[in-house]
């Protein structure tokens, strides 16, 4: 018989290898851990990624509803809603008012910003338009990340995450000052000033996509996030 490509020891430590740089969450039996409790809704921005996101929180213990951006009534829903608030990821420039669905997601996360009773959390460019909403500049990257895996430092931890982004919010030092004054904290790139992540009173928010297999602490990441919101009474 012909040995099989699998059995074969390089193939294998190849894979092994590969496999050292992924989510263990997405390579193994998820269990439900029952870290969070409530009810999340997600509002969805047309992304694929956003089914992957819904099942990460519900595996941190959450129930999980999922909405489309452009379903009747999702601004009741959003209103009503007794638990956090997730802005998912999807496609588009946040910055362009004149796109209808972008002029609706402003509108919701300028509320949500204001009124965030149960927590918000914002993924890619949920994450942009809450940063659009504190004043931050959003950008057209000069190269597109479209599955890039990156080493940064979120809130003080080293994290290995995956970028799938064309747009980023601009946060410099005398910004980052300010925002901070007002009890907002800010994870940047020092040298480019692109944000990767925001956390302040009820709400947080990240560029990268945390359901990615290519975050290596993706469920735990969002998992703290959720559970250190200081939620105003």
């Amino acid at each position: 018989d012909r040995p099989r490509l699998a059995s074969d020891p390089r193939v294998q430590a190849a894979l092994d290898d590969r496999r050292g740089g992924l989510a263990p969450f997405w390579l193994r039996m998820q269990e439900r851990v029952r870290d969070l409790s409530g009810h999340a809704l997600v509002v969805d921005g047309e992304d694929t990624f956003t089914a992957m996101l819904a099942h990460l929180l519900r595996a941190s213990g959450l129930d999980v509803s999922v909405r489309r951006y452009d379903e009747p009534g999702l601004r009741e829903a959003v209103r009503a809603h007794e638990g956090p608030v997730v802005l998912g990821p999807g496609p588009g420039n946040p910055g362009d008012l004149t796109d209808p669905k972008m002029r609706l997601l402003r509108e919701v996360a300028a509320e949500l910003v204001r009124d965030h009773r149960h927590g918000l959390l914002g993924v890619c460019l949920g994450h942009e338009l809450i940063a659009a909403e504190l004043g931050l500049e959003i950008v057209r990257k000069a190269v597109p990340y479209q599955g890039a895996q990156t080493r940064i430092e979120l809130f003080g931890r080293p994290e290995t995450v995956g970028f799938y982004n064309s747009f980023t919010a601009r946060c410099d030092g005398p910004a980052a000052a300010e925002l901070a004054a007002h009890g907002v904290e800010v994870s940047r790139d020092e040298e480019s000033g692109e944000l990767h992540a925001l956390r302040g009173p009820g709400f947080a928010s990240v560029q990268f996509h945390p359901e990615s297999v290519l975050t290596v602490r993706g469920s735990a990441i969002v998992t703290e996030l959720l559970a250190g919101l200081p939620v105003p009474s």
